[in-house]
């Protein structure tokens, strides 16, 4: 597959899962914050308020990214792309989840927190399949 197609498409794969994974991130956050306060409301002690709904959205919040992206780069049939996962799992749960989520960041800080989860995705798949030798490629 030409690189450049590879590029785009890896591109759309990733500002596709990483906006779906911000607002995911954010619906959880608020499911949680209701969670707490109706433990609150029934007598329950405020320490560990909405632990366990914190933990679960905390969860899905960082397993959806990688599944979304991989998904998403199957449905438009590019494969091999472990490397582009596993680096776009990484940025996402040490950079752009904490600035994105809970924060209400302005949109050029959202622009630039997508680009940079973009770029990383995108470089990383193109990355592998330069890096795969021809006869182990998968025909696309």
């Amino acid at each position: 597959m030409d690189y450049f197609i590879r590029t785009v498409k890896a591109t759309a794969a990733a500002v596709a899962a990483t906006l779906a994974g911000w607002r995911l991130f954010e619906s959880l956050y608020v499911w949680a914050d209701h969670a707490a306060d109706a433990e609150v409301d029934s007598g329950q002690p405020e320490w560990f308020a909405g632990t366990s709904q914190y933990l679960v959205a905390n969860a899905a919040g960082w397993a959806f990214l990688p599944v979304a992206v991989w998904g998403l780069l199957r449905l438009i049939r590019v494969r091999g792309n472990h490397l582009a996962v596993i680096t776009s799992a990484f940025v996402w749960v040490t950079f752009t989840a904490p600035r994105l989520v809970g924060s209400h960041p302005s949109p050029g800080a959202v622009v630039a927190w997508v680009a940079v989860q973009t770029a990383v995705t995108a470089a990383a798949s193109v990355v592998q399949v330069a890096a795969m030798p021809a006869t182990t490629q998968v025909k696309q």
